[in-house]
């Protein structure tokens, strides 16, 4: 079912009856409600069910009793999409759906067909389970002015009808009673031609001044559109033009029901809208269809239709001087005219036809269908992961990680954060993100818990996954003020020794749990006494990125020189945050007591994050004579790279110990040797004597006597990076950390959502 207030005229109108008699051509059950109009009896003659509701575009209380009508439409019918595409009756459409059980109610799709003003009344066109915007241009007006997830926005461009819009299917009888009813004359003059409504938006007045800027050529100019629609503007453009003196040269020849034959006596079409901008511009590529040059305002949907200086020209809105140029520059060379009108067509009918149109909004129809009923069957997850950002670390990559697997697999991903470097990929890898400063301890961050309550709700989250405790706090407050039945799957992940106090609490309170190690797994039971199910799932090392075999020397070598790396030393790194407890310190301290020369200290890490240390580390290298053996090196992009260029590499943790390490296994898994402290995770990946070192936290003597054993046999440095690889790729590996989340996720929602979700055949499971 579409709904529109009228089928009369209109790119809104044109478009909901192309789709319409698409669908009854492919055999569905095509409904359209509307007020009526000139282009019903088309829509009946082609099998279409239309609905003549008198007042369902009437700003008044008659359009009430519509909400009942739809309500009882949408049960007895079993309508199973809803497609809303103006405001008032999508007001009345959206309460019908509203009031519904949940489990009854068809899809809900609304279309932004314009620059909606930005209002209460408006944002009901953001209320559909998918929104589709009719160009780019419309997408970012959303994403800019209303609190949506881009998730949801599918860009669809408006279509013509190639079968109709097609120059060889119109006949010369057609385009010479067009010419006779007009009154054109065979004198060589150009035609000018401005289709649309008669209103100001429109341009019409910016197109009249620039033809009395160009009054001097051979030209016709025609105004093509309803006259009787908006009879005081009507009026003041033919004084207008009447003052110009104008009256032999542009003509207001009304509406007009054969617009291919109308384009084909054209020469150059105009689309003059100035005030505001198109939101897609159907005239524009009807014209092109038709063969024909399109003059354009450099602006909204036009300047994605427009190739400037190939199909037309584009000029600037409310510019009756650019306006002129443009159209001065087209009548003086009707060679140009032939060639960017042959361009065009060509261009419409690669990018622009209804036909295409038509298909995208189909399979955008049985993609969320099917989608919801893989949801019935658990088949099917929408997961919102919350991170307080995205810049680097661990827990920042392991958030992509499942993100990229849930894409990757069919599911949807969501993440929320305060941004960071690493959000261009997430979203290149199939996550939507969300620009929440959900990190911040400020209390104005507690603006977010209405949009996240919405958030959940609407797009019907099953899994909310919270990985760190401010986000989590959010998360846990939103997801416990929600009804049972709505409540999406709470997972929490501890990815650290957390202080134990009642903050970090909030990180116990999923009905999930993910411990990153079993040294975690342990403290999170002695610590918290919790009896809910607490999954161990070890971080995982991408093996599609540290991958020894994937590296080019080239990368390698451009790192050295980048960093300055000597090429007749052995190379030891310390990758990690440039923080006290990551060890840098110790590492340095280590460095110095080593009784050889043939070495170079590489630490790697953002030199912006902690300002004061890194001024206290290089401080330390320079008190401990250490300026050409040691350097910081800043933030890298290409650790297999950078892992690659060591011959050694140290988790120095000291303080604190890690939870898992995931610098560990990333350089076993591109062959290296590691020597670690000897507390947290990494009792669990290093195997001393085999892939690398254990040494005692915080002490840089029993470090340096590990790094000496080390580098005194090269040999049993390639032999424990050849076990290490080995232990990794059996152990570790992202794919299996991916698996084991997501089965988690699954596990946790048949047993405490399965009972709320609707069943492909409509029926529910207890």
């Amino acid at each position: 079912m579409q709904v529109v207030p009228e089928m009369d005229e209109g790119g809104v109108e044109g478009e909901t009856l192309d789709f319409a008699i698409y669908l009854a051509r492919q055999g569905h059950r095509s409904i359209v409600v509307s007020a009526g109009g000139r282009m019903v009896n088309r829509l009946e003659r082609e099998g279409v069910y239309h609905l003549r509701w008198k007042y369902i575009g009437e700003k008044s209380f008659r359009c009430l009793p519509y909400i009942k009508s739809f309500r009882s439409f949408f049960l007895e019918q079993g309508v199973d999409v809803v497609h809303l595409r103006s405001r008032l009756p999508a007001w009345l459409g959206y309460l019908a759906w509203k009031s519904l059980d949940p489990l009854k109610r068809p899809l809900l799709l609304t279309t932004f067909h314009g620059f909606y003003s930005v209002n209460s009344y408006s944002t009901i066109m953001t209320r559909g389970e998918r929104i589709i915007a009719v160009s780019a241009v419309i997408r970012n007006h959303i994403v800019d002015n209303y609190q949506v997830d881009p998730g949801c926005i599918e860009v669809i461009h408006g279509g013509y009808d190639e079968f109709q819009f097609n120059p060889t299917a119109v006949s010369k009888q057609r385009v010479e009673a067009l010419r006779t009813q007009w009154g054109l004359k065979r004198n060589g003059q150009a035609v000018i031609m401005l289709p649309g409504r008669l209103t100001e938006w429109k341009g019409h007045e910016v197109f009249i001044e620039a033809l009395d800027k160009i009054r001097e050529l051979p030209f016709i100019a025609l105004c093509v559109g309803d006259t009787s629609e908006h009879q005081n503007f009507v009026g003041k453009l033919k004084n207008r033009i009447t003052s110009l003196g104008l009256t032999d040269k542009v003509i207001l020849v009304g509406h007009c029901n054969d617009m291919p034959a109308a384009y084909l006596l054209a020469d150059i079409v105009v689309s003059a809208s100035s005030s505001q901008p198109e939101a897609f511009g159907k005239v524009a590529i009807e014209a092109m269809a038709m063969g024909r040059p399109v003059v354009a305002t450099a602006h909204g949907g036009s300047i994605e239709t427009i190739r400037d200086g190939e199909t037309g020209w584009l000029v600037n809105p409310s510019d009756p001087d650019d306006l002129a140029a443009a159209l001065k520059n087209g009548v003086m060379h009707p060679e140009k005219l032939s060639l960017f009108g042959s361009s065009g067509a060509r261009w419409a009918v690669q990018h622009f036809t209804a036909r295409r149109m038509c298909e995208k909004t189909l399979s955008l129809y049985q993609r969320l269908l099917e989608e919801r009923a893989r949801k019935g069957r658990g088949e099917f997850l929408s997961v919102v992961q919350m991170v307080p950002e995205l810049e680097s670390g661990g827990v920042e990559r392991g958030t992509l990680e499942v993100g990229k697997y849930l894409a990757e697999s069919g599911h949807r991903s969501i993440v929320i954060s305060g941004g960071g470097r690493l959000v261009s990929r997430l979203v290149d890898e199939g996550s939507t993100h969300i620009h929440w400063k959900v990190g911040s301890k400020n209390p104005i961050t507690l603006r977010y818990l209405l949009p996240l309550r919405r958030l959940l709700i609407n797009e019907q989250i099953d899994i909310l996954h919270l990985r760190s405790r401010m986000p989590a706090w959010l998360g846990y407050v939103v997801w416990k003020s929600l009804p049972r039945a709505k409540r999406p799957v709470l997972v929490t992940t501890f990815h650290g020794f957390y202080s134990v106090n009642r903050y970090s609490a909030v990180m116990t309170k999923g009905v999930g749990i993910i411990a990153i190690s079993k040294s975690i797994r342990k403290h999170i039971l002695d610590t918290y006494k919790v009896d809910k199910p607490i999954q161990l799932i070890f971080r995982g090392v991408d093996k599609e990125k540290f991958d020894p075999a994937l590296v080019s020397r080239a990368r390698i070598e451009t790192l050295r020189r980048q960093w300055q790396v000597p090429k007749n030393r052995s190379v030891i790194m310390l990758p990690g945050r440039l923080t006290r407890w990551k060890g840098q310190n110790v590492f340095v301290e280590a460095l110095s007591r080593l009784d050889r020369d043939d070495f170079f200290g590489v630490i790697v890490g953002d030199l912006s994050e902690n300002p004061v240390y890194v001024k206290e580390i290089k401080e330390l290298i320079k008190t401990l004579n250490l300026d050409d053996k040691v350097a910081l090196v800043g933030y890298c992009d290409d650790m297999p790279a950078a892992l690659m260029l060591a011959d050694l590499v140290i988790s120095a943790s000291s303080d604190e110990p890690e939870a898992f390490g995931r610098i560990t296994i990333e350089a076993m898994a591109m062959g290296k040797p590691v020597i670690a402290t000897a507390h947290g995770g990494s009792l669990e990946t290093v195997r001393a004597g085999k892939s690398g070192w254990l040494v005692e936290p915080g002490n840089p003597t029993d470090m340096a006597r590990a790094l000496g054993e080390a580098l005194a046999d090269p040999e049993v440095l390639v032999e424990f990076g050849r076990y290490g690889k080995d232990v990794v790729d059996r152990q570790f590996t992202l794919q299996s950390m991916c698996e084991m989340t997501v089965s988690f996720y699954k596990q946790l929602w048949n047993t405490h959502r399965k009972p709320y979700r609707l069943y492909a055949n409509g029926s529910l499971e207890k």
